[in-house]
């Protein structure tokens, strides 16, 4: 395992560039981010913006859409984070709930109906005005997302962030929220059927930035991807080859003391984004894996370390008409030295995963089945089983960093050496993440195993239970009624004690039914140039451009 501090800084920085365009030149002013729990006269007037400089960070993939309620990778996050806002924010000091677009709420005593009010003098990128008739149109858009991409496109890809927070999309049974109404110009009213506790802090999802109502049309939902416009610090430049340069933007509500001017530019090689870095063409290389953190070290370069918020696991399709035996899933869990990956491949202080929360979160269950490490017991359920050696294919993505994911291919590598250690025959399905992993992997019903894993989107152990196993979805063609009934009593119960113990439960249930193998909970980090003196890390990833610190020149 190699050692990486919270935040490091050996020996001399070698330069970086301040130009920092990559692919993308030139710029423009604008401001940013107003200060949290502002007062209406201080939203109101317009603050003047710090922005200057530009730099360019060097990320792993190109964002899927610039659609934030279509938002289910990190990289499309990214983005979406810096252009739209949701009503309320994470504060950087303490990770509570604060003012955003929202500047003040209520929730009543049932915790059924949540009471918004609007800031005052928030613009839109194009122009318009922000009111609560737009809210209004954009919770019902995300409500109806199935309807305006297809049913059936929603059930092929990952669970979205509407129906995993609200239980289902607008219309259906399972879905909690009744209505959204605008009570007034700036007030919005959320009524409930029934309690979500967690509901503020998801919240603070990208996946619920707030979109121009002159965007928002049935006939052309794909509008929003080709020319999003949000209230964020930040408004889209231009967007080439996977390459997305962002403009401070100069109406912004708040005030902005980042960068100018900042290119994200997807490098999805761990090699490559050093190698730019190193002879100063980015200025941020996000995801460092532990294969090149020598020559960070060597070259002196200042890195941040993010707190453990993710997990990465291999996938099973339970309906495989192999591994639909769950005492083959047990053995390929069994098979799997999870320690000796994690010291092998992983960043110092990540650990080995035996369930899916990380530890920040306290749920883990003390009677869930511990699938520790035990070859022989593997080989021995194998041979009591009717497995007779055929080949397994085995999904994993390449050329791609992720945030749970480092390093894919060896990760692959190790897995697939200790099951065919075991006795199972693996065959390799690798696959470029930008050339549509996830839904190569999804679309095909004869797949056994797969890599993935998922960043917590916000502190709750429903950002990994719900997306993963209460949706329907084809990822594992897992459906578990205890499962489902356990997360819906732990989304209302307002007892942390009781609600724990539901999350408990679901932990108990998934390691006796092995949908999938939790195998780490990762540490990530990024790596700055010289030009960038700070950049404001987040175990959910909530990164703003404009609370980047550049050097003084």
């Amino acid at each position: 395992m190699t050692h990486l501090s919270r935040r490091g800084f050996l020996g001399a920085s070698s330069a970086a560039t301040t130009a920092a365009a990559y692919l993308f030149t030139g710029a423009t002013p604008g401001p940013q981010e107003g200060a949290e729990g502002s007062t209406e006269d201080e939203a109101a007037a317009q603050e003047s913006t710090d922005a200057s400089g530009a730099i360019t960070i060097a990320s792993t993939s190109a964002p899927a859409s610039l659609d934030p309620g279509l938002a289910t990778d990190t990289e499309t996050e990214r983005i979406c984070r810096q252009i739209f806002e949701p009503l309320v924010g994470i504060d950087k000091d303490t990770g509570n709930v604060s003012p955003l677009l929202a500047s003040d709420w209520e929730v009543s005593s049932n915790g059924q109906v949540y009471t918004f009010a609007l800031r005052r003098g928030v613009t839109f990128h194009d122009g318009s005005e922000l009111d609560a008739e737009v809210v209004v149109q954009n919770f019902q858009r995300w409500g109806r997302l199935d309807y305006l991409y297809g049913t059936n496109a929603m059930h092929r890809s990952t669970p979205l962030a509407f129906p995993s927070v609200f239980g289902g999309f607008m219309g259906s049974a399972d879905c909690v929220l009744e209505s959204v109404e605008a009570l007034d110009e700036r007030t919005v009213e959320l009524r409930l059927s029934e309690p979500v506790v967690y509901l503020l802090q998801a919240l603070t999802l990208p996946a619920f930035g707030i979109i121009s109502g002159e965007l928002l049309t049935d006939i052309d939902p794909t509008r929003v991807d080709r020319a999003p416009a949000g209230t964020g610090p930040y408004e889209l430049a231009e967007r080439e080859n996977g390459a997305v340069a962002l403009e401070a933007f100069g109406g912004y509500w708040g005030s902005n003391s980042g960068p100018e001017r900042v290119v994200v530019q997807p490098l999805p090689k761990s090699f490559d984004r050093l190698r730019e870095l190193q002879r100063g063409a980015v200025d941020v290389y996000d995801y460092i894996t532990a294969d090149n953190l020598r020559s960070l070290v060597q070259a002196g370069r200042l890195y941040l370390q993010r707190d453990p918020f993710s997990v990465i696991y291999m996938g099973i399709n339970t309906t495989h008409p192999i591994l639909s035996d769950f005492d083959i899933r047990r053995a390929a869990a069994r098979a799997i030295d999870r320690q000796s990956l994690v010291n092998q491949l992983f960043l110092d202080g990540s650990r080995a995963a035996f369930q899916f929360t990380p530890a920040a979160l306290a749920v883990h269950s003390d009677d869930a089945v511990r699938h520790s490490y035990n070859p022989q017991l593997a080989q021995e359920l194998l041979e009591e089983s009717d497995y007779d050696g055929e080949p397994l294919d085995f999904y994993y993505p390449i050329t791609t960093t992720r945030s749970y994911l480092p390093r894919p291919e060896a990760v692959f590598a190790s897995v697939a050496a200790d099951l065919t250690a075991a006795g199972f025959n693996i065959r390799p399905r690798p696959v470029p993440w930008d050339e549509g992993y996830v839904d190569q992997m999804l679309n095909d019903s004869d797949r056994a195993f797969h890599l993935l894993g998922r960043n917590g989107g916000f502190r709750s152990p429903h950002s990994f239970f719900a997306p993963l196993f209460r949706q329907p979805n084809r990822e594992f063609n897992f459906t578990n009624e205890t499962v489902n009934d356990l997360l819906d009593s732990a989304r209302a119960e307002d007892d942390e004690e009781q609600r724990t113990t539901y999350y408990q439960q679901v932990a108990d249930e998934l390691q006796e039914q092995l949908p999938a193998v939790p195998l780490a909970y990762p540490i990530s980090a990024l790596a700055l140039g010289s030009s960038v003196r700070d950049y404001p890390m987040s175990p959910v990833l909530n990164e703003r451009f404009a609370d980047i610190e550049l050097t003084e020149t």
